[in-house]
């Protein structure tokens, strides 16, 4: 009889454990610091055991010369990604142009979010929707 109040006691202590452990809101993918992350038009992300979510929220300029088509200047992409962290929410633009060698970055709090890449690349002839799009980051500790 003891044998069993003790596993019920410990299954008691695991399903209480796993209850308390701190999850993403539903809708957000968990990212950690220093990993590489993409996130598609309207997706979201909160960084695991910090108070910091973020969300690409646009495009508001793409004019990246396109694929096999010379142009007199390269262009560049801009993206705004909304953060809130610590409750507190601000917008970030961020560009980049497709000679950059080094990731875009903007500093959101004691964060440093890095812009590495904005997909798809344009192409002659083929419209990009704003649902296409997503973009490839980093996120550090600042400092």
């Amino acid at each position: 009889m003891k044998i069993k109040n003790l596993t019920a006691l410990l299954f008691c202590c695991a399903i209480l454990a796993l209850s308390c452990s701190k999850k993403p809101k539903a809708g957000y993918a968990s990212i950690k610091l220093d990993d590489f992350f993409e996130l598609k038009m309207g997706g979201s992300a909160v960084v695991a055991d910090q108070d910091l979510k973020l969300t690409l929220t646009g495009v508001p300029e793409d004019s990246r010369c396109p694929k096999f088509v010379n142009c007199i200047q390269e262009g560049k992409v801009v993206i705004t990604v909304s953060a809130a962290i610590d409750g507190k929410a601000q917008v970030v633009e961020m560009s980049r142009k497709p000679s950059d060698k080094s990731p875009t970055s903007a500093t959101i709090g004691g964060f440093k979010l890095q812009l590495y890449d904005v997909m798809p690349y344009p192409e002659n002839g083929k419209k990009t929707l704003p649902t296409d799009y997503s973009a490839r980051f980093a996120i550090r500790k600042a400092g």
